[in-house]
């Protein structure tokens, strides 16, 4: 693949673009909602708290680096008990 289609460590932006679009989308409903029920000013201040706190999450899955050690080294356990049992 290209560089210009990764994002951080070898990953694509794509999965990170998503969720945020669709919480922005539902943001905007909520707006909407808020504007046409102004009654409802307060529990509309969980469901933005809500919508933030699901971003952050995603944004930091999205962003973390990898362990060091994870993809390096045997996998398959199985094979490991198996090498130590035949001395």
């Amino acid at each position: 693949m290209s560089d210009t289609r990764r994002f951080l460590h070898g990953r694509r932006l794509t999965p990170l673009i998503k969720p945020w679009v669709a919480c922005l989308m539902v943001a905007g409903l909520v707006f909407y909602f808020e504007t046409k029920m102004p009654a409802f000013h307060e529990v509309v201040k969980i469901v933005y708290f809500v919508i933030a706190v699901v971003l952050v999450i995603i944004t930091a899955r999205a962003v973390r680096t990898r362990e060091g050690n994870r993809r390096k080294g045997e996998r398959r356990h199985a094979d490991r008990r198996d090498k130590n049992n035949e001395n």
